[in-house]
């Protein structure tokens, strides 16, 4: 059928993003008609060398706000880049090959640093283009600092010459005298390390999450199947009137119609073609905005050597131009009759992350252009040329055996790179908001919808807003119809959170007959703190790490998909070393072990007992008895009590790990017997990784069940529901803070739920009952604002009261073990003991949290770090750079091996900075125990009473909270987070059985 209710021209970033996110809300209707052979636009990872390289979309520029990092962060799936620009990796080199001295780079480079810094404000209110302002100020500067001597004055402008290239680059200019010194303003920059890289797959794994291919593929959208390739749309043809369908013509002759087109072709081949392209022409305003906004060149040139032939330390070449060399070079190429004046064009060879043996050329502008026109033969041989008279006297450059350019001007299907705000668009006065205006029928329905980076108010130029507009322009239609059956929002159940608690109440409630059920979940993937992370072939466990027992559901459930091995681990193995080498005697390291068990398990008995004597905590508890032990060991000479002092130190790092939390004064030592092992194997393994089980549960599912990048802003709940069928009207309850949409007056605006859940996205969804399985981190931060109205007041004392704190897991990988094959571990054991805090000005300070580091059995140079306390915070706003080289340094002092090397890469968590986690898992903490609140506080159901006229009043259980948090006996399990989903699914099918059955 060629006939759609929604059609999308362009199968980029906005236009996979706009389709994943009709899909995830049950609009099915539609199809994608890409021009290329391939779907991405300017998002295409391409295949060069053994790797890959990205000829489109670099970067994830920024963290706070940025969609693809929320996206991409939390699965390990971003590095910190190597490139830089203006640090001491890169070097600046003269046309004579003379390299530029470091006090004259140093005082240039900041010299336009404070001038790029002041423009942030002088630009707001500058009329003109950013070239007239930046080249005033420097000339200014320049002269009345006396920032370089004179002799050195043609070095700074032959520097400012490429700071303006390298600024052309990043706004996409031909000219920094073309881009609008207030239009720059309106970009916005996202917090955060401005060049995240992709670790491995490039930039494609973007496009990858938007369709849930990554990291379960059982969780895929059907993006692909709606997507038709090689269909260059050549005619949009659309009625004012609104009573025939938009038709799509495509250059081989097939046609299509819908009610709505989404356009994201880019703003190049709109300003080429929007003239012939829509029929009836585009309204004026459309058109002069497509015409007032603007887009430029960017290209890259990949080069790939059989060998690395520049310093380890460098990370590329900033190339400058004396204005007597660039004349020179001129008048030889018109001798020769060889135009080679684009070389003057390319500003810099810059390292490529992930290709050691690459360098990547950026060129831009006319210049770029020029190349594009020119065989991959001469861009060989001309950049060559170039590197030569450049590098030539100091390196021997040998030939690439491998070259890549882009050429995204020449391409019919983009016509440029990506999109600026030039002075021709401040003249014309138009700007983004009109390029993304939709077009309207008489009706008033959207008829021509349009997405894609250059309709972005703020973040224009990046893939992120290319993603942020495909999604508004969706979220557009799913609004328009919100009143017709293109999205249910009405179910019986609504699930919070797709971890193994949220899955597992999922299951249960379709194994009990309710089949209409919702899981919302805030991240792009299923699991929640269940994360297995691809690595070599094999994977390694971000979250949970073992299956704690045999004698639980979750290892029932494993053994059911084969996916366990018989292979256990264990804890704290290898030799117990101190900072200065020595080695601690096992058999001391067992006695200590011993004892701080002992002591242990004596707070078991606490958790039965009325004592009024009971330990405040198991901190004071365990020092006190601790204490005891040694005052006992009348014959030990103080260096054997010191080494007991020493290791007692690292089993309260260990129990903070273990429990995670900051301190165990913090700790209850009442609740410390409600923990209940559940007998069996402990630490078992899988056979690969932790999230088969996530994905073999959601194989078992409905699909369509999960809607993902769901983050719920508000739950909306009432204490009474009246009639039988437990109906509330929406209407009169919630419209002062529901959106409806184009919503008719009708029954559709009747529709009556107990509860109405709101997603940031300002989607809403009724229900009967809700199950809350977010983290106790996350209530922690959002309790306040998430519930309406606010929770019972006992249950808001047992969120603020119990404990939930951070550990994080530190993979240092090596190209080869350092170690020999017998070692399991090696635990770190500090001379002086004591609780050290880390500190910011002192960053590698976090180190002294560490418990030591285990050797993975399954792979060949792997270490696993175990970290916790605000130690686990702290490291978590450091590079993976700066946690490896902690690492190294750290071993080498404890192993007396200086040459232990750095690892070749790092992979850690990061699960405090997680804005939908926080943390690790739950404790009870003592405050607990003034307060008398905890798990089963949580886990008490909050109910409204249903009246029905009758002398009998039922209790609906209306919110039900789940998750490890919850479970009085199996906290900071996964088998404790699922059996609390099922409980509470287990409540409302109990519930609704007692309705069926009180209505008969």
């Amino acid at each position: 059928m060629n006939d759609k209710h929604i059609i999308i021209v362009g199968a980029g970033a906005a236009g996979i993003a706009a389709a994943s996110r009709l899909l995830e809300c049950g609009i099915n209707d539609l199809l994608i008609l890409e021009a290329e052979n391939r779907i991405g636009g300017r998002v295409w990872t391409a295949d060069f060398g053994e790797g890959v390289v990205d000829m489109g979309g670099h970067w994830v520029h920024g963290e706070k706000g940025n969609v693809v990092f929320n996206m991409a962060n939390p699965l390990n799936l971003l590095g910190e880049s190597v490139t830089a620009l203006f640090d001491n990796s890169t070097i600046f080199v003269q046309s004579s090959g003379k390299f530029v001295d470091m006090e004259t780079k140093s005082k240039v480079l900041s010299l336009m640093s404070e001038i790029e810094d002041e423009s942030d404000e002088d630009l707001k209110t500058f009329h003109g283009s950013l070239g007239d302002y930046f080249t005033k100020e420097f000339q200014r500067r320049l002269k009345e600092e006396h920032t370089v001597s004179d002799k050195d004055v043609p070095l700074a402008y032959s520097m400012l010459d490429w700071f303006e290239k390298m600024e052309n680059s990043i706004d996409g200019s031909d000219s920094w005298f073309e881009t609008s010194g207030q239009g720059l303003t309106e970009y916005w920059e996202c917090d955060g390390n401005l060049l995240w890289t992709w670790k491995t797959g490039g930039y494609h794994q973007a496009l990858d999450l938007l369709m849930r291919k990554y990291p379960d593929p059982a969780q895929e959208l059907p993006v692909m199947s709606k997507t038709l390739l090689n269909k260059e749309v050549t005619k949009i043809v659309w009625d004012k009137s609104g009573k025939e369908k938009v038709r799509i013509y495509c250059l081989d002759g097939s046609w299509y119609s819908a009610n709505h087109v989404i356009v994201t072709t880019s703003l190049g081949v709109l300003k080429e073609k929007a003239s012939v392209m829509f029929s009836p022409a585009l309204p004026d305003q459309k058109l002069v905005a497509i015409e007032g906004l603007a887009i430029g060149t960017v290209d890259k040139i990949f080069l790939k050597f059989p060998y690395r032939w520049w310093p380890i330390d460098c990370q590329g070449f900033n190339l400058l131009w004396s204005e007597h060399d660039a004349d020179e070079f001129t008048q030889e190429n018109q001798k020769a009759r060889r135009d080679k004046s684009w070389l003057q064009g390319v500003f810099a060879f810059h390292t490529v992350d992930n290709q050691p043996l690459a360098l990547c050329g950026w060129i831009t502008g006319p210049h770029a252009r020029h190349m594009e026109t020119l065989s991959e033969d001469q861009v060989t041989e001309d950049a060559m040329e170039l590197l030569n008279k450049f590098l030539g006297k100091m390196y021997n450059i040998p030939q690439p055996d491998e070259m890549k350019r882009t050429l995204w001007t020449a391409n019919p299907h983009f016509r440029g790179s990506y999109s600026f705000r030039s002075m021709k668009t401040d003249r014309l006065g138009t700007n983004a908001s009109r390029l993304a205006e939709p077009v309207l029928n008489s009706e008033g329905k959207p008829v021509l919808l349009f997405a894609g980076e250059a309709t972005h108010d703020h973040y224009f130029s990046t893939v992120h807003g290319a993603i942020e507009t495909g999604w508004r322009e969706a979220n557009r239609l799913i609004k328009l119809y919100n009143c017709h059956s293109l999205i249910n929002h009405s179910y019986d159940v609504i699930i919070i959170g797709a971890g193994i608690s949220g899955l597992a109440a999922a299951r249960k409630l379709l194994e009990g007959g309710i089949d209409n059920v919702l899981i919302l979940e805030a991240q792009s993937y299923t699991g929640g703190r269940i994360l297995s992370l691809p690595l070599n072939g094999s994977w390694v466990e971000a979250g949970a790490q073992w299956i704690h027992g045999q004698n639980n559901e979750i290892w029932k459930l494993a053994n059911h998909y084969e996916l366990l091995t018989d292979e256990v681990s264990a804890e704290g193995e290898g030799p117990y070393i101190r900072e200065d080498g020595v080695v601690l005697d096992p058999a001391l390291v067992f006695e200590v072990y011993n004892v701080v068990a002992g002591i242990l398990e004596e707070c078991e008995n606490y958790c039965v007992s009325n004592d009024s004597n009971a330990p405040s905590s198991i901190g004071y508890y365990l020092k006190k008895r601790f204490d005891e032990y040694l005052d006992s060991c009348h014959t030990d000479s103080k260096e054997v009590r010191d080494m007991k002092q020493q290791l007692y130190d690292w089993h309260i790092r260990f129990q903070i790990i273990d429990n995670s939390c900051t301190f165990l004064d913090k700790l209850s030592a009442k609740a410390w017997g409600k923990y209940i092992f559940s007998g069996g194997k402990d630490y078992v393994n899988f056979k690969h990784g932790y999230s088969s089980l996530i994905h073999s549960i959601i194989s078992s599912l409905p699909s369509g069940l999960v809607r993902l990048n769901s983050p719920v802003r508000k739950i909306r709940w009432k204490h009474y529901v009246d009639g039988p069928d437990f109906n509330i009207n929406v209407k009169e309850s919630y419209t002062n803070d529901v959106d409806f949409g184009n919503r008719s007056s009708d029954t559709s605006s009747e529709q009556k739920h107990p509860v109405i859940v709101t997603c940031d996205d300002g989607v809403w969804f009724g229900c009967e009952h809700v199950i809350v399985t977010s983290s106790l981190g996350y209530l922690k931060e959002n309790y306040r604002t998430m519930f309406e109205p606010a929770l019972p007041p006992l249950m808001v004392q047992a969120i603020q009261d119990m404990g939930f704190s951070t550990i994080n897991k530190i993979y240092l990988l090596f190209d080869k073990p350092w170690w020999s094959s017998d070692i399991k571990g090696f635990q770190l054991i500090w001379s002086e003991a004591r609780t050290v805090e880390p500190s910011k000005n002192e960053p590698s300070s976090w180190t002294r949290h560490l418990t030591g580091f285990d050797v993975l059995p399954k792979h060949k140079g792997v270490l696993l770090g175990w970290v916790g306390g605000k130690g686990a915070e702290l490291v978590e706003q450091l590079t993976e750079d700066d946690v490896g080289r902690h690492c190294s340094e750290l071993l080498r002092k404890f192993t007396q091996q200086p040459d232990i090397p750095l690892p070749r890469s790092v992979i850690r968590t990061q699960w405090y900075s997680n804005p939908y986690i926080r943390g690790g898992y739950s404790n009870t903490t003592s405050m607990c125990d003034s307060s008398k609140v905890g798990p089963v506080t949580l886990s008490n159901p909050v109910c409204a009473d249903v009246r029905d006229g009758s002398r009998t009043s039922l209790q609906q259980p209306v919110l039900l909270f789940a998750g490890e948090a919850t479970h009085e006996s199996y906290f900071s399990t996964t088998h404790g987070a699922y059996e609390s989903g099922q409980r509470q699914a287990s409540r409302i099918l109990e519930y609704r059985k007692k309705v069926k059955e009180h209505l008969h």
